[in-house]
């Protein structure tokens, strides 16, 4: 129990400071920590349009423009999240040739 409290410890003078928690070291770390959780956010996002998009377009009843509506909706989600995929991976690419590297 005692061992999830941690040790405190000072800092050297001068010393500039690093984050070091889990996949976190560094200012790269960071970075790559928000950019996942960003492109995350987005992927949700995309989704949640996809299924908005879908919703439109199997309740259109007839209505050409309506379907068009949702027909439009649905493309551009699966184009973003195509997207979003794409720059998942040149991200985690760029991280691991920069020697960021993932966890």
């Amino acid at each position: 129990m005692l061992n999830l409290i941690g040790k405190a410890s000072a800092a050297l003078p001068g010393a500039i400071p690093t984050l070091t928690t889990g996949n976190l070291t560094g200012t790269g770390g960071l970075i790559d920590t928000v950019l996942s959780w960003v492109l995350g956010l987005a992927a949700a996002i995309a989704v949640i349009y996809l299924i908005y998009g879908g919703i439109l377009y199997i309740t259109a009843g007839g209505d050409a423009e309506k379907a068009t509506k949702g027909r439009t909706a649905l493309i551009n989600a699966i184009i973003g999240i195509v997207i979003i995929a794409l720059s998942y991976l040149i991200v985690t690419w760029v991280s691991d040739i920069i020697g960021g590297g993932r966890a």
